[in-house]
C-alpha cells in the first residue's frame, strides 16, 4: 500500500520534460568543472616536471562539486512537500486515508531520496573517467558516493522540517537553504569566531639545536562545530590516498579539519636532553561525531514532521488549515 504512494510521489517529481532537463544540465555542468580542474591539475603537472596522478585531484574535485550543487538542488525537493498539499487541500486526502503520518512521511522522504540518488549516481561516468587517470581506488570511491547519498538524505530531512513547520511555501523554502547553510557554511563560521575567544596556550617546538616556544590559542571542544559539516565529513571519510598527485582537495579539508584536535606538539625531554621533536600522533578523525550529530538532526526533523502531520492538531498558528 505504501509503495502506491511512493509511486505517486516518484511521477510527481519526474513527470514532464523540466525533470530531463534540469538533470541533463547537471551533467554537462558537472561535466564542463572536472574537464577545467583537469586541464588545470595537468598544467600544474608538466610545470613540475614530475610525474604525478590527476586522478585524486578530478575525484576530490567532482565529490565537492556534487556535494556543493546538492545544497542547492536537493532541500528544493521537500522544501514545499507539506505545506504545499496543505495550501492545495489534497493533504486532508491523504490524512483522511488509511494512510498514517509516518506513511506519508516515508513516502515523501523515500521519493525525493531517490530523486536524489539519481543526481549523485548519474556522475558515475565522471567518476570512472578521474579513475581512469589514476589514484582512485575502487574503497575511496564507495565510500564518498555512500556519504554523498547520506548528505543528500540530511538535506531531504532538513526540507521536510522546514515544509512542516512553515506556513507559505516560499518562506519555507528560504528556510530550508538557511539550515543548509547553517551546515555547511555557517559551522565554519562559529567556528573561526570561536577561536577569537579561545584561551592561548605555550607551544615549545625543537627545530635543529634551536628551541623556539610560542603561543597558540586552545581549541577544546571548539571542534564540534566543525565535525557536522558535511563537506567536512566527506573529505574525513574518504580513505587517504598514497600516490603521487598533483593536489587532492579531499585530503587538505580533511588534514584541516583533523588539524583542530591535534595535541600539543611540544618536544620530548629525557635525562635532561632535549630530543629531536617527535612527531604527533594522529588525530582522531571527526566524521564519526559529525555522522551521528547529522542523524540526530534527520531524527528530529522527522519527528517535527510526524508531530505536524499527526491528526488530530492540538495546536495551530493563526489562521492555518487542520489539512
Amino acid at each position: 500500500m505504501i509503495d502506491a504512494l511512493i509511486a505517486s510521489e516518484l511521477k510527481q517529481r519526474m513527470r514532464g520534460k523540466r525533470w530531463w532537463i534540469l538533470l541533463g544540465v547537471w551533467m554537462l555542468l558537472l561535466l564542463g568543472l572536472v574537464a577545467l580542474v583537469r586541464a588545470g591539475a595537468t598544467r600544474a603537472a608538466e610545470f613540475s616536471g614530475e610525474f604525478v596522478q590527476v586522478g585524486p585531484t578530478m575525484f576530490g574535485s567532482l565529490a565537492l562539486f556534487v556535494l556543493g550543487l546538492s545544497c542547492l538542488v536537493v532541500p528544493s525537493l521537500t522544501a514545499t512537500a507539506i505545506n504545499g498539499e496543505r495550501d492545495r487541500g489534497t493533504l486532508a486526502v491523504l490524512q483522511a486515508t488509511l494512510y498514517r503520518p509516518k506513511d506519508v512521511l516515508l513516502a515523501k522522504f523515500s521519493a525525493a531520496f531517490v530523486t536524489a540518488a539519481v543526481f549523485v549516481l548519474a556522475t558515475i561516468p565522471l567518476a570512472i573517467w578521474s579513475a581512469s587517470e589514476g589514484g582512485v581506488s575502487a574503497v575511496r570511491a564507495v565510500v564518498v558516493y555512500v556519504v554523498l547519498l547520506a548528505m543528500c538524505a540530511l538535506f531531504i530531512a532538513i526540507g521536510l522540517a522546514a515544509s512542516s513547520l512553515v506556513r507559505r511555501p516560499g518562506l519555507s523554502a528560504l528556510a530550508a537553504y538557511a539550515g543548509v547553510f547553517l551546515l555547511t557554511a555557517g559551522l565554519p563560521i562559529l567556528f573561526g569566531l570561536s577561536m577569537l575567544s579561545a584561551t592561548p596556550e605555550p607551544v615549545t617546538q625543537r627545530i635543529g639545536d634551536e628551541v623556539i616556544t610560542y603561543t597558540e590559542p586552545r581549541i577544546g571542544w571548539r571542534w564540534l562545530l566543525l565535525a557536522p559539516d558535511p563537506f567536512v565529513i566527506l573529505a574525513d571519510a574518504a580513505p587517504r590516498q598514497r600516490s603521487r598527485f598533483v593536489s587532492d582537495p579531499l585530503a587538505v579539508i580533511r588534514e584541516g579539519a583533523r588539524a583542530s584536535r591535534q595535541q600539543s606538539r611540544s618536544p620530548v625531554f629525557r635525562d635532561g636532553v632535549g630530543s629531536a621533536e617527535e612527531a604527533p600522533p594522529e588525530p582522531p578523525p571527526l566524521w564519526p561525531v559529525g555522522l551521528a550529530i547529522d542523524v540526530g538532526v534527520i531524527a528530529l526533523c522527522c519527528y517535527e514532521v510526524l508531530r505536524k502531520l499527526h491528526v488530530p492538531a492540538r495546536h495551530l498558528a493563526p489562521g492555518e488549515r487542520v489539512a
